[in-house]
């Protein structure tokens, strides 16, 4: 199966190309990587954990979206948290995106993030109907 890289303007592509894409569909399995909350290249949601939690949910519903699915496609997450005391951050926004029982999810917290003030990172796998 081919495999095709869908791009969003607001969300940076890698700057080493050999590590990869933001997202990659290969016929109807959308893979995204770890999503943070970063928009345009600025932080978004500073010392907010749901705020950033949200806009790395705004970013997998945009790829999702970009391959032709919906959020009622996504079947996994992995949520990482600095900080495991942000577990409900992260419950509160998966509740406002997916219904239930919405996706598999694993949540690790504890996490040293590659940016200081990140509190969140989302990946997610979607496989479109």
């Amino acid at each position: 199966m081919a495999r095709k890289n869908i791009t969003l303007p607001n969300v940076a592509e890698p700057e080493d190309g050999r590590v990869g894409s933001q997202c990659i569909q290969i016929g109807n399995q959308v893979f995204i990587s770890g999503q943070i909350a970063y928009d345009n290249g600025s932080l978004v949601g500073a010392g907010d954990a749901l705020e950033q939690c949200r806009v790395c949910f705004t970013h997998i519903k945009d790829f999702v979206t970009a391959a032709g699915g919906t959020m009622d496609d996504v079947v996994s997450l992995n949520i990482f948290l600095s900080d495991i005391r942000y577990r409900q951050a992260a419950i509160d926004a998966r509740a406002e995106v997916f219904s239930d029982p919405g996706p598999s999810a694993t949540v690790v917290g504890g996490v040293d993030f590659a940016f200081e003030d990140l509190l969140v990172e989302i990946s997610a796998i979607a496989v479109l109907s």
